[in-house]
């Protein structure tokens, strides 16, 4: 098994799902180029760096991670790190997503059927401080008393947040329902203190089916929940059925979070929608300034500014040089800015840099690998989704999914097959995965039968998954 570092880190994982080819064409929504740009200004703002953008993805709650599409985990992200910096703080969130600040009322009384909602019931933006132990999940019990008084909420207070106070009661569930294969009396129970939010009302009839077994919430034990979707983070485990929930296994959840890539869900875009308005309240990043940036960024791909440096290199053997040397200082011969983001606030001393060996990088490093008879390149991030997005636009979605990434590096012959393309085994394939600063793109063959075109008739020959590696450029007709 390969290792890894976290829920993010799919790099050989095994994984045989077939990539979804056609999801490249999937155009992306509003909501999710908006988030993408809150990242950019709050970058050049000084109120958020990549590193600390990861941090947040990485550090979300398995469930919350697994069910949540790419750009709703970036916008989690942004929320966690904004509210750790102290730039915005949870009430302005709570605000416009509707989440009450009054203490609820006791809605329970003395032998009322409940069910324990599941962990994942409300998405979460980081991994919560919970009292409600994992083992009774989804299950049926019963009041046992009258509501026992208002209590703080602890999981607003671990993260120094004025949630409001909540009730409290005592729920008795019996023992055999709470544990397979229990061997003692069924006239046995086990009390535990529930705070109300985690609680929604049930019928006898529910708690009759779950004693039978055919609506059996909690088939498994304790030791066992990381097995299937409480923070297991290697294999892929296979959906287990809860009667009346399903747990997918990790690869069809994450793999149909990718398949919402472009889907208008207006649940999904709520926290962005949300963090705009406080960024906007607090004259942070203005209306205009996030339209104009998403007006840019959307207009990336169609610039075809990938294309434009391939033909170059294609008909001037001195820019080609230039361009697989450095390929940032190719791109800026032709006016184009290669960096995804802009350089750290806190520039490099120039004098300082002199007296190095090696530079001190300020942004990404644009990068060119050249494809010949004798090696094919194809590039890859297993960690999260690093791209060329300045020279290329934005990334398909099928580059975002975990069968791509998780391949690319264990089997990316098998990959390139799910794309058509044959490789010969006389010709040796060469990976890159970017998991740091280095942005890489491919510097596909020159098609047969192209002499003495121009740049522009080359360019149109020229694909963004030519330049992925994932395919050829297209033939000359």
């Amino acid at each position: 098994m390969a290792g890894t570092t976290g829920v993010h880190d799919v790099g050989g994982m095994s994984v045989d799902a077939a990539i979804d080819v056609a999801s490249g064409h999937k155009k992306y929504q509003l909501w999710e180029l908006q988030t993408h740009c809150l990242v950019t200004l709050l970058s050049k703002r000084g109120l958020l760096t990549v590193d600390e953008l990861r941090r947040g993805v990485e550090g979300l709650p398995a469930p919350a991670n697994e069910a949540m599409s790419y750009y709703e985990r970036w916008a989690a992200s942004v929320a966690v790190i904004s509210m750790e910096r102290g730039t915005i703080q949870q009430r302005d969130l709570d605000h416009y997503l509707g989440v009450s600040v009054e203490e609820p009322l006791a809605r329970f009384g003395k032998g009322d059927f409940v069910r324990v909602r599941l962990e994942n019931a409300a998405v979460r933006t980081r991994k919560p401080h919970l009292r409600t132990p994992g083992y009774i999940f989804g299950l049926v019990g019963v009041i046992e008393r009258e509501c026992v008084g208002m209590a703080d909420n602890p999981e607003g207070h671990a993260f120094r947040q004025e949630l409001p106070r909540q009730p409290l009661y005592r729920v008795t569930f019996q023992q055999g329902h709470v544990w397979e294969g229990y061997t003692g009396s069924n006239l046995d129970t086990i009390d535990v203190e529930v705070y109300q939010a985690w609680l929604e009302p049930a019928t006898k009839e529910q708690l009759q089916t779950q004693q039978q077994g055919k609506d059996h919430a909690h088939t498994h034990t304790h030791a066992t929940a990381a097995q299937h979707g409480h923070g297991q983070q290697h294999g892929d485990p296979q959906s287990v059925d809860h009667g009346d929930h399903t747990h997918e296994g990790r690869s069809v959840v994450e793999q149909n979070a990718i398949d919402l890539e472009g889907e208008d869900d207006v649940e999904r875009s709520r926290l962005t929608e949300a963090l705009i308005k406080v960024f906007q309240d607090k004259s942070i990043i203005s209306a205009e300034q996030l339209r104009q940036a998403v007006e840019d960024l959307d207009g990336r791909g169609e610039k075809r500014l990938g294309p434009k440096l391939v033909a170059k290199a294609w008909t001037d053997p001195a820019f080609k040089a230039k361009l697989l040397r450095n390929a940032g200082d190719a791109a800026e011969e032709l006016g184009i800015q290669s960096s995804n983001f802009a350089p750290n606030p806190k520039a490099a001393d120039p004098e300082a840099d002199q007296k190095k060996q090696v530079p001190n990088l300020t942004g990404t490093i644009f990068t060119a690998v050249e494809n010949t008879d004798k090696v094919h390149n194809l590039i890859v991030c297993t960690l999260c989704s690093c791209y060329p997005l300045a020279v290329l636009g934005m990334s398909p979605a099928w580059y975002k999914s975990r069968s791509y990434r998780s391949r690319a590096v264990r089997d990316p012959r098998g990959v390139l097959k799910d794309f058509g393309t044959e490789i010969a085994p006389d010709v040796a394939v060469r990976v890159h995965d970017s998991t740091a600063d280095m942005r890489y793109m491919v510097l596909p063959q020159r098609p047969a039968g192209t002499e003495g075109w121009s740049e522009a008739q080359l360019q149109d020959l020229v694909t963004r998954d030519s330049m992925i590696g994932v395919t050829f450029a297209k033939p000359a007709k």
